[in-house]
């Protein structure tokens, strides 16, 4: 079984997408804060992507610049559009360490709150981060985002401050979750699953970046593809009564 006392090894998972002026400054904080946390070993995952004819804005060239200078850093290219749950899925059959975790590639984590998010690692197997600050968010996201937490707690039973968050789990673990969400919900699908299976946890608040716009998740196509999510999720917890084997993953 797992020793979560230990000092273990880390994978960051960094995807971006049209993040040209953002995807350095995302990747810099993350390293800071990894150093800072003591984490000696430790890899970051960027993937990137183009738009559906193939065009970018550049993302993906700094990205691979930023994999040339540093030897710790791994630049994953899709020549096609891909989302967000496909490039994070892509990048946990890549990872190496212990633990995996994941940072937007628009520079919006705030530094010193993922380096305390960080300094919990091993603490439990999994770590569920939470927003301290909805503030710093349009009043319809937030409404948006809380209307979504309670929805998932209703629907599976369960009483979390929130699904979508930075949240770290053991590498071997998260490879055992039967991911297909590529829209915003791959998130709660994995958490949901894990919470279901009994896992064990701790939540962490994260303070979050002012941000006075909409984000790219909130269009109408996203929000559809996010309730399919849920409802084949309902189906297999509910129905197929699918859950993880956290022995067979090496988890108490």
């Amino acid at each position: 079984m797992e020793n979560f006392k230990s000092r273990p090894s880390l994978t960051i998972i960094m995807p971006a997408y049209n993040e040209v002026g953002a995807i350095r400054a995302a990747y810099e904080s993350a390293s800071r804060a990894v150093q800072q946390a003591g984490i000696n070993d430790y890899e970051i995952i960027i993937e990137t992507n183009t738009a559906p004819d193939g065009t970018h804005d550049g993302t993906p060239d700094v990205a691979e610049k930023i994999s040339k200078e540093d030897s710790r850093v791994k630049h994953i290219r899709h020549n096609s559009y891909a989302g967000l749950g496909f490039k994070y899925r892509d990048a946990v059959n890549r990872a190496t360490k212990d633990y995996v975790t994941w940072v937007p590639g628009d520079n919006d984590t705030i530094e010193s709150s993922f380096l305390n998010i960080l300094k919990h690692l091993g603490k439990a197997p999994m770590i569920i981060v939470y927003t301290l600050n909805p503030k710093a968010r349009p009043f319809y996201i937030r409404t948006v985002s809380k209307g979504f937490v309670i929805f998932c707690n209703i629907l599976f039973g369960l009483n979390v401050k929130y699904y979508n968050g930075i949240n770290i789990f053991p590498r071997g673990l998260l490879q055992k979750v039967p991911m297909s969400a590529d829209n915003p919900a791959f998130m709660s699908e994995i958490l949901i699953y894990l919470l279901k299976s009994g896992v064990k946890y701790i939540e962490v608040p994260q303070e979050i970046k002012y941000t006075p716009y909409p984000g790219k998740t909130f269009r109408l196509k996203s929000v559809q593809e996010v309730l399919c999510t849920l409802a084949s999720l309902f189906y297999k917890i509910h129905f197929k009564r699918i859950r993880i084997d956290k022995k067979e993953a090496g988890v108490l």
